[in-house]
């Protein structure tokens, strides 16, 4: 269908509050006759209509006044639907009318005058994703609002003396939370708290307005607002950013959304034969390459940022979204934000209208300032997602070319490892998100017979990899201490019992989480874990590899990274062994042979003597008194089966 011939608007949409007098404007070109039904509260029988006048622009009209404040409305089009606001920014409990509010009554107190996180950019960024009735509404948690935005505003919750909730991801160090969507869905009942009631939230009804479920009172329209906005400015306050998980690919309703019954077939990509397109797999897909569904996506995402301080966006089935738009909004948000992180998935969920070349795929990212999820690093650390593939973390040799380009960020390294990253920062890092078997299932699938030691090697070896690779790390909530799901591969609209996370476990695998927090800590500690440009990778990152070094590494991915001049040292050493068998390494054999950047040469190298070689992470963690590795032990060092460790070079003849 062609809309080329649809007027657009440069107009405000929406309804526009002020004490005085209230605005609304609602494009709809297509149209005759809209009106404006106006109710006094949520249930109200009785309502006030009001004639919309059009405009040459598409936009229909009509200026109330006196304060509307608390007041609700829906628009009726052509006398026969009546639909909510597609720009509405809150509504009733499960959204069945839009809301009037006066936005300056939902900033909690101090929201203006709050410093705001600054830093953790890009390579600097540890993602952590979480759902919020996942991360609040176990009985463990210790959290008294339970499964709602002010679960995240809690300080001192804790589970037998281990902190839970937000002193839990202050304690973990990590620098941005990851929130799934919080922006109003439709498939759970805004007003049932009961654990069954549960749904991840993949199912848009309205954008601009927080999930009601989520608010103490659903009903009251401040409440869902100002609630969201005390749970980021409490995180912002413990220095860490927001993301919002954004899901403008497709909407839960299709021939009866709001947005198809203002504007038919406009929204969405259709068939020839007048069908939705159904690339996301969900009945339908918002077509991003119109116009002025482009201008809602980029409007909706400036007021998150704008009204609610939010940090970044990720964004669902982004290879739905045509690359144009997504090129505007990263130049629209970039320029309100300098610091605003980008990243989403960069492929379908089936079949689409978009033509291959205008979707967001791996490769046209490229020098877009954007990033997209890394799943050929994720199945090369542990495999396909729900199935019985291995990965490197089972020692499977296939595995081992693609996790040497995840490791150097995924760029371009040399002609045996191209990726599809310009720069590493382009690359998100992860082994698993909310979709999927979670890690520890899918080794459990595929390692049945495996002792608890050995699941936590393999869980710590993939954490290991992730952290120590190029690029941004991400990792869903619970991975840091061996959350399972009861094996269900897709608990979208299970219950609490299978999607709850349990802090006891924290408690029981404290170990492994401190095994976590100390690569979190690696990380930020050591610079050359986090180079910003290909051609830094390419010039301080060096991999042991090819014939020479066979019976010396074995199985293990062995690499060194150079550090910055103004370090206390030269080079690390990084040896992720997954063999099951401890690996004796010679340092002096790999001096012989390797150095610490691709431009030096062998024999530029000093004498092995003038070479201080410490090992500062091993499999049980940070070793805050570093191992000295003697030429007196002719520099063998054992590293453990199915494990990491890290040294750390320092030649003292420049010291």
């Amino acid at each position: 269908m062609n809309f080329k011939n649809y007027p657009e608007t440069l107009k405000t949409l929406g309804a526009i509050y002020s004490k005085t007098e209230t605005v609304f404007n609602v494009w709809a070109p297509t149209q005759n006759h809209l009106k404006i039904a106006l109710y006094e509260n949520p249930r109200a029988l009785y309502r006030d209509i009001y004639d919309m006048e059009q405009d040459t622009d598409g936009v229909f009209s009509v200026r109330i006044k006196g304060d509307l404040h608390g007041k609700f409305y829906t628009i009726i089009v052509d006398n026969q639907s009546e639909v909510t606001d597609p720009y509405a920014i809150s509504a009733n409990a499960n959204g069945i009318r839009s809301a009037i509010i006066d936005l300056d009554r939902t900033n909690p107190e101090g929201w203006d005058k709050y410093q705001r996180p600054s830093g953790n950019n890009n390579c600097d960024a540890v993602i952590y994703e979480l759902h919020i009735k996942d991360f609040t509404g176990h009985t463990s948690s210790g959290i008294e609002n339970k499964g709602k935005f002010l679960g995240l505003s809690e300080n001192g919750t804790s589970y037998k003396g281990y902190s839970t909730g937000l002193d839990h991801l202050v304690d973990l160090g990590i620098t941005h939370v990851h929130l799934m969507p919080v922006y109003d869905y439709l498939t759970v009942d805004e007003k049932d708290n009961s654990d069954e009631n549960y749904n991840w939230g993949y199912d848009p009804e309205h954008y601009n307005l927080p999930e009601g479920c989520y608010s103490t009172d659903p009903d009251n329209p401040i409440s869902r607002v100002k609630e969201l906005k005390e749970a980021v400015m409490t995180m912002h306050k413990a220095g860490i950013k927001v993301v919002l998980d954004v899901v403008y690919n497709h909407t839960y309703r299709s021939q009866y959304a709001n947005f198809n019954v203002l504007v038919p077939n406009y929204y969405y990509r259709m068939t020839p034969d007048g069908y939705f397109s159904n690339g996301s797999g969900c009945g339908n897909e918002f077509a991003s390459e119109n116009p002025m569904a482009r201008r809602f996506i980029v409007d909706s995402l400036q007021y998150w940022m704008n009204e609610y301080h939010i940090d970044g966006f990720r964004f669902d089935l982004m290879g739905l979204m045509d690359i144009e738009t997504a090129t505007q909004i990263e130049k629209t948000l970039r320029k309100e934000n300098p610091e605003i992180l980008i990243y989403g998935e960069p492929w379908t969920g089936g079949l689409s209208t978009l033509p291959e070349n205008k979707r967001v795929y791996k490769g046209s990212q490229g020098n877009k300032g954007f990033a997209v999820f890394n799943d050929d690093f994720r199945n090369a650390i542990k495999g396909d997602n729900d199935g019985f593939e291995l990965g490197f973390i089972h020692a499977n040799k296939d595995s081992v070319h693609s996790l040497a380009i995840g490791i150097t960020g995924s760029i371009p390294y040399d002609d045996a490892h191209i990726g599809f990253a310009t720069n590493p920062c382009e690359s998100i890092n992860y082994f698993n998100s909310h979709d999927n078997l979670i890690l520890l299932d899918k080794i459990k699938k595929v390692s049945p017979d495996a002792n608890e030691e050995t699941l936590m090697r393999l869980n710590k070896l993939a954490f290991s990899i992730l952290f120590t690779a190029q690029g941004i790390p991400f990792f869903h909530a619970g991975n840091e201490f061996l959350r399972d799901k009861q094996g269900h591969h897709n608990t979208y609209n299970t219950s609490l019992a299978i999607n709850g996370i349990n802090w006891e476990n924290k408690k029981k695998y404290y170990g492994f989480y401190s095994y976590v927090k100390d690569l979190i800590q690696l990380r930020k500690d050591f610079s050359c874990l986090r180079l910003k440009s290909a051609k830094e990778v390419r010039s301080k990152l060096f991999f042991v590899r090819d014939a020479p070094f066979d019976d010396l590494i074995k199985d293990a991915v062995v690499y060194t990274i150079g550090q910055d001049a103004s370090a206390d040292f030269d080079c690390m050493l990084v040896v992720h062994n997954p063999s099951h068998e401890p690996l004796i390494l010679s340092i002096h054999e790999l001096l012989t042979h390797m150095c610490c950047t691709k431009e030096d040469h062998p024999a530029d190298l000093p004498k092995l003597k003038s070479i201080k070689i410490e090992r500062i992470f091993d499999e049980n963690g940070r070793l805050h008194d570093p191992e000295i590795i003697t030429p007196e032990t002719y520099h063998l060092v054992k590293v453990g089966p199915i494990s990491t460790n890290v040294f750390k070079f320092t030649n003292l003849e420049n010291r």
